[in-house]
Order: structure tokens, then sequence, then C-alpha cells
């Protein structure tokens, strides 16, 4: 174990690849389940393929509840088809790289969120061949309720505005808040009816995601209903999550302002 000072994921994950005398670097996070073949399952790539500079394992968020089944529907991606395997990838918490490639990138920012998404686009804008393994699995732990919900999800919104990712999450929400606005204005300027057009858009998104990904599982229309109602809870109680975080970046931005 090394002790050091503040230090966000990225900061702490460069600190340990940096002390290691390995050159091959193994990583997973807090909240995350390993199965117990996952190191031999990341490692089995680079048997087939010496070339290879790194691995991304497979992942499967942690649903053992009804609430996380529906939070896992509006942010946990869905399964695609990697090398012929279906499998969820580019997960930092499940991945195997050379540590000289950890070195050539720069190593991770020292951010609260988006870290991750910044190192691996780095290693893809470099380069860097990565192989993929189904089998190497982790479990992921996610939010159990709605407070937990907003918590972790407030906080990413205002560390990805740090981060300079305005544009990956933030610019299409608030695009489609404002267009939601103008519907509103329009149905107590022309007509009623133009709100159910708005709900309807909201529903509509909700189960665009379900489609996604359940792919093709069908359910009864009761549980189907049920399933509808509590994801476009979560969907909106994510947005506001989102936009409490930009209130939070931007009240910090004016207390540092202001201290100088």
């Amino acid at each position: 174990l090394i002790k050091t000072e503040r230090a966000y994921p990225g900061k702490g994950r460069n600190i340990a690849i940096e002390h290691s005398n390995c050159d091959w670097i193994a990583m997973t996070d807090a909240g995350i389940r390993l199965d117990k073949n996952w190191l031999e399952d990341l490692v089995r790539p680079l048997e087939e393929r010496r070339d290879l500079d790194g691995v991304y394992g497979n992942y499967e968020p942690v649903v053992s509840s009804f609430f996380k089944e529906c939070l896992a529907i509006v942010f946990v991606p869905a399964s695609t088809f990697i090398n012929g395997r279906k499998m969820r990838s580019h997960f930092i918490a499940s991945s195997l790289i050379r540590k000289d490639v950890w070195k050539a990138v720069g190593g991770f920012p020292d951010f609260r969120a988006a870290e991750d998404r910044i190192f691996m686009e780095n290693v893809e804008k470099e380069g860097f061949r990565m192989g993929f393994s189904a089998d190497a699995k982790v479990l992921w732990d996610i939010p159990s309720n709605f407070k937990m919900t907003f918590k972790r999800f407030s906080l990413f919104s205002m560390h990805d505005i740090k981060a300079g990712r305005f544009m990956d999450w933030h610019r299409g929400v608030i695009f489609m808040y404002l267009w939601g606005g103008i519907l509103t204005f329009l149905g107590a300027l022309i007509s009623p009816l133009i709100y159910l057009v708005l709900l309807l858009s909201i529903f509509l998104r909700s189960s665009n995601l379900m489609r996604e990904k359940l792919q093709g599982i069908a359910l009864p229309f009761g549980m189907y209903i049920k399933r509808l109602t509590l994801v476009t809870s979560i969907m909106i109680w994510i947005d506001i999550a989102m936009f409490w975080g930009i209130i939070r970046y931007a009240a910090n931005k004016f207390q540092k302002k202001d201290k100088t």
C-alpha cells in the first residue's frame, strides 16, 4: 500500500503504476467483484497474440434489485459482439496494459471523472493494439436507490465539466430540455395537446432505452409498464442530478473568482 495526500482516481492509478516493477499492469477498482479466473482470462489473449499492447475485459452490472435493473437500463452500455463474443468492453476496472503504454500516453489525468475515458482515448489515438477477453468478467456494483444515484451523477456532472467533457453528456441533455421548454411554452400559448407531445417524447426516450438494453427480451405488459415508469423516473432524476452538477461547478468557479 502506498499512502499519499489528496488524490483523485487518475493520480492514484499513476502512483501505483509508477511504483510497480512489472512490465504489465492489471487494473480494477473499488466496488468491483472479480471472477475467480479474471486475471488468467485477461492474460489469455496475450498468449494468442504477442503483438498486443493491452487487453480489455468484460463487465456486468450487479442488478440485485428492481431499481438496479432499471438503473442499468438507463446508463450501462448494452453488450455488443466483439470477435464473435458478446461482451461489454472499454472498462478500465477490467483491463490489462503494458506499463510503457501508460507512460507513452502520459498516464491518467488527475480527475474525479472521465479520467478513464481520456486515458483509453489516448491509447487509441497513439495506435496501440488492444485485445479483448469476454471471459475476463468483473461485477460492477451500481447505486441501489435514488439518493445514491443523485449523489453519483451530480458528482460526475461537475467533474466531467472540470475535465472538459461538456460535449459528451451535458450538451445533448441541455438541448433536449430547451426543446421541452419550447413545447411547454407553445402548449400554454396554442393548445394543451402539445403537452401530450411532450409527454410522449419523454416516454419514447425511455422505451428506446429499454428496447436497446433488453435486446429482444419480451416482457408481460404489466411488467413492461412498471419497468418503463421506473426507467423514466430514473432517467429524469439523473438529468436533474446533471443540472445540479452544473450549478455546483458554477458556484465553485464563482467562489474561487470571488476569493481572487
